[in-house]
């Protein structure tokens, strides 16, 4: 009897670990991140042919070999990337929608276009920095710097065209501007890949744009530079006087920034961001295409992300009433 006690305790104990050791088998395969299964949908929040859907689709390009997966293209390019915006904060928090988004939705934000913000989504990584943006006119403008252009508008109240998005960066321009004294017609004209024929065309007498998407049009003397947006002057134009030196206050940078709905997974934001970072550090045909569109491969963390759209935020609505007209 002793025996058979014996025995079954045995038989009892091989199954609980036999139970015990599946059991944690299924919760290790539970925590395994099965993502992605499916398509992705990227929204870049400006029509294509711009600096944001350049850098999305040579970016996507190289994330689906990495994650995988096929990643679709979606321009929603539209009242400043606003409606993008919108879109992807109400989409399922389930990885499959990513938005292209920049500084523009902060402006957004601050100039009262839009009742939400950046943190209303959640933010996945910084995937480039673009060119510097300029401000650019035909080469046979007769102005050659800003105070031209100023002085001509006062003259000429409402007459020079200067293409603007409201809620967007170009906003920031043109009010910044007008505050200098200049008298312009500020007019709607979609983004940075729609203003380039605008100008050309003679629709438009001056755009902001980023200065690697004009490159050939300054060899072939068609457009020139009044000015950079950026802080400083850059080393290769050491000529280009930026806006605040020129007397206008407004200076930014351009960061291309991913985003998901906010709730989505921490994990798949992880993920993601790290599939990015892969993509910018190891691809060099990315190091190629990216250097050949005049920027260098850039990324930025999670973290370092929402930092920085959060301090970016708080200096524009410093100056918030400014954006709004008041």
């Amino acid at each position: 009897m002793k025996k058979f006690f014996f025995v079954l305790m045995i038989m009892l104990l091989s199954v609980s670990l036999v139970m015990a050791t599946g059991s944690s088998d299924k919760k290790k395969d539970s925590g395994k991140l099965n993502w992605p299964t499916q398509a992705i949908n990227m929204v870049v929040a400006f029509s294509a042919g711009g600096n944001s859907d350049y850098n999305a689709r040579t970016m996507a390009k190289y994330m689906t070999k990495d994650l995988g997966q096929p990643i679709v293209i979606t321009n929603v390019g539209a009242a400043g990337g606003t409606v993008a915006a919108a879109q992807v904060k109400d989409a399922k928090p389930d990885g499959y929608t990513v938005l292209v988004h920049q500084l523009s939705i902060n402006v957004a934000t601050a100039a009262g276009v839009i009742d939400f913000n950046f943190a209303d989504l959640a933010p996945v990584c910084v995937f480039a920095k673009a060119a510097d943006e300029v401000i650019a006119v035909r080469s046979d403008a007769k102005w050659n710097n800003i105070k031209d252009l100023i002085e001509d508008s006062k003259r000429n109240p409402n007459k020079i065209r200067h293409a603007a998005n409201t809620g967007a960066s170009t906003q920031w321009i043109a009010i910044a501007l007008q505050n200098a004294g200049a008298q312009l017609n500020i007019v709607s004209a979609g983004g940075s890949g729609e203003r380039i024929p605008l100008l050309l065309g003679g629709h438009m007498d001056v755009i902001p744009i980023q200065v690697n998407m004009i490159e050939d049009y300054i060899k072939t003397n068609k457009f020139k530079i009044l000015a950079s947006v950026s802080a400083e002057r850059n080393p290769a134009r050491p000529d280009v006087p930026t806006l605040l030196e020129s007397g206008v206050a407004c200076s930014y940078m351009y960061y291309n920034t991913f985003f998901m709905p906010k709730g989505t997974d921490p994990a798949i934001i992880e993920k993601f961001s790290q599939a990015v970072k892969r993509v910018v550090d190891n691809e060099k045909e990315y190091a190629g295409e990216i250097v050949s569109f005049g920027q260098t491969p850039f990324w930025m963390d999670t973290q370092a992300t929402t930092k920085h759209f959060a301090d970016e935020l708080k200096s524009l609505m410093a100056i918030s009433g400014v954006l709004r007209g008041k």
